[in-house]
């Protein structure tokens, strides 16, 4: 399967030893977008490309990068999108299967939101950190041996038709989910095998990790 990393100028959470054993153990290409240099710089990596405006990058750690074979894709500051979109587009047209984001999240509030609702518009996309793992979720996705694992459900859409949960604390049956509901946050798989089914609508799921987590 080829992997994508794409490194923001979140918060990385947990570990660096988490982010290090993970890019050995799962290795794909690396990508950075501007101010998530900082995370590759403290982690010692060097990325394949730089994308940005570069405000936040430091002119000497880009002079090393690209010394080193990094390809730099470098945009003015005002723009008709995100640095972190920008890398997005570029990967539509690639191959990769799977985009998994690194401190994406935190940080900005503006930048928060706007980074979760890209995943509406593209739908690869993972947010990862040791912590928890965010993702949209197929109208049929089955979690396997996460015995007491968090996991809450969220609405992208207006409603998420004929929600049925199956294997956690809290089952659903053909439930109609409206946006701005609660219902389905803060539950916890308790099967070997949890199923979501539903038959329309965007659904974002929130999963709490006791380790790394593969969809």
């Amino acid at each position: 399967m080829k992997r994508a990393y794409l490194f923001l100028n979140g918060e990385l959470r947990g570990s660096q030893n988490f982010y290090q054993n993970l890019l050995q153990e799962k290795q794909g290409d690396i990508f950075c977008v501007d101010g998530g240099s900082r995370h590759l710089q403290s982690l010692g990596i060097t990325p394949k490309e730089l994308w940005g405006d570069l405000d936040s990058t430091s002119p000497i750690l880009r002079v090393e990068w690209e010394k080193q074979g990094c390809q730099v894709f470098q945009f003015p500051i005002e723009k008709d999108f995100t640095d972190f979109e920008l890398l997005l587009q570029s990967l539509e047209q690639r191959s990769y299967e799977e985009w998994i984001v690194i401190g994406g999240l935190g940080g900005d509030t503006d930048h928060l939101l706007s980074n979760l609702y890209l995943c509406i518009q593209y739908p690869k996309i993972q947010f990862l950190s040791e912590e928890e793992s965010i993702f949209l979720s197929p109208s049929h996705y089955l979690f396997q041996n996460l015995q007491g694992h968090k996991v809450s459900f969220i609405p992208f859409s207006n409603s998420i038709l004929s929600l049925s949960l199956k294997g956690f604390q809290y089952n659903l049956s053909s439930y109609h989910l409206q946006q701005g509901e609660t219902l389905c946050h803060g539950n916890t798989i308790v099967k070997e095998k949890a199923e979501i089914n539903f038959e329309k609508g965007i659904l974002l799921v929130v999963l709490k990790n006791k380790k790394l987590i593969s969809k």
